[in-house]
């Protein structure tokens, strides 16, 4: 990519769940945040809450936009979400349209994920073993914050339900009614 090439906005790449800046010496975007500032584009890397709902987190990343818009002057920015994080820039730009120029979904749970289905089926949260899968998930979480190197700034909240919730394809179904915005029409 040329310098002439790079997008006339920020790039913002906002993880999925359980993402990090970088995770002691491997950073979420391997090599892509380089590659990207090689080619002269202004890109950042964020971070929201690892396990909250796609609302949490979506206000998370416009406060994080704001601080981005600030820092650069540009009018706007152009969101690249991974996993749980495009359903993240989607919230955002719904609520935003002003702030984004474009959403990009990279392997985007954006109708609903079958794993999220499959533990809500088999490990409900009020039962013996969807209480042990929050307790280990609340431990990778806590390991992981305190393994990522990479972000400095304030704790972020995790609600394990919440997240799980908004990855479930009735979750997702609710969250495509209220948030259409950036919706893909083929997946696949």
């Amino acid at each position: 990519m040329s310098q002439g090439s790079a997008p006339r906005y920020p790039l913002v790449l906002v993880p999925g769940m359980l993402g990090f800046i970088r995770l002691v010496l491997y950073p979420y975007w391997y090599g892509i945040v380089e590659a990207l500032r090689r080619a002269g584009v202004v890109v950042f890397a964020v971070q929201v809450s690892p396990l909250n709902s796609n609302e949490v987190r979506g206000e998370q990343l416009l406060a994080r936009i704001d601080e981005i818009l600030r820092e650069t002057g540009a009018a706007k920015v152009n969101l690249i979400g991974h996993s749980q994080g495009s359903l993240t820039a989607r919230y955002a730009a719904a609520k935003r349209p002003d702030l984004i120029a474009s959403v990009t979904s990279v392997a985007g749970p954006n109708h609903g994920s079958e794993l999220a289905d499959y533990l809500h089926a088999h490990y409900p949260h009020d039962s013996a073993r969807g209480r042990l899968l929050s307790f280990l998930l609340r431990v990778i979480g806590a390991l992981m914050g305190w393994l990522d190197t990479g972000y400095h700034g304030p704790k972020l909240p995790v609600d394990i339900h919440a997240s799980h919730h908004s990855l479930t394809t009735a979750g997702v179904a609710l969250f495509n009614q209220r948030y259409p915005q950036g919706l893909p029409e083929t997946w696949g």
